[in-house]
């Protein structure tokens, strides 16, 4: 399976892109140039809609004053232990997400894909945190029981992910809301693991636009907004992939 490529982008697409980057400069204003302003409650807010929105895609469906208690390394409210070892898993992966937005040393790799994926479920050991699946995986419509998507040999995931880490650190002119999203994209299709491929590439693509450095990294997330069109985003991806535009099909 060859890695998607960067689409020519249309003038349509050059547009929007320039509008992005415009509220993307306008926010900075109050993001970096206010740091008090935005390093309290509206932070840990939209720190803990991320972790809601990114869980409640996978079906994990917590409180936004669980998401808080997270974020404030307090006791749940209300979730149950299953959601909230979920919650305080993609916590700790998006913290060090943030960390590293700031890291002058930086470089993508692949032991630090590995990494982030053994904090997001260290808590379930079956689910095989911080390893490549050893097989193959498929994608199945729960309905008909019919496979709508195959990922590639699992003996070919560490050569498919080299290529996209190599992606990533090179340089580009591509503009980055499109990298970000053909990082999503090229990771959601490898499917290099076992479970929680979903939120990697989630947390992947935020993990691009944070080390871009326009906006705050809290307010690089991409989660709260896909937690609120989730189905918009399976289609999406089904479409691209060439698979079926199932809910849930893509976790």
């Amino acid at each position: 399976m060859p890695l998607y490529q960067v689409p020519v982008l249309t003038p349509d697409d050059l547009a929007v892109i320039d509008m992005i980057n415009g509220l993307r400069q306008r926010l900075r204003h109050y993001t970096q140039n206010n740091p008090q302003r935005w390093n309290g409650q509206l932070r840990r807010n939209a720190m803990a809609r991320a972790i809601q929105g990114s869980n409640s895609i996978e079906g994990y469906h917590a409180t936004m004053d669980d998401a808080i208690a997270a974020v404030d390394d307090e006791e749940p409210m209300d979730a149950n232990e299953e959601t909230w070892r979920e919650i305080i898993g993609y916590r700790n992966a998006m913290t060090y997400i943030l960390q590293l937005s700031e890291d002058d040393q930086f470089e993508f790799h692949a032991q630090l894909i590995r990494s982030l994926h053994f904090m997001m479920l260290q808590h379930s050991l079956k689910k095989m945190p911080g390893r490549w699946r050893p097989g193959d995986i498929y994608v199945v419509d729960e309905l008909t029981e019919e496979r709508v998507y195959e990922g590639p040999d699992a003996l070919a995931v560490p050569a498919l992910i080299g290529e996209l880490i190599d992606y990533l650190n090179a340089p580009t002119n591509c503009p980055v809301v499109v990298k970000a999203a053909m990082a999503h994209l090229n990771f959601t299709m490898i499917h290099p693991f076992k479970d929680g491929n979903g939120r990697m590439a989630r947390a992947l693509q935020t993990l691009v636009l944070s080390r871009d450095g326009v906006l705050n990294p809290v307010f690089s997330s991409i989660e709260e907004w896909l937690g609120r069109n989730t189905q918009a985003y399976y289609d999406i991806l089904a479409q691209t992939g060439k698979g079926a535009a199932l809910h849930g099909w893509f976790r």
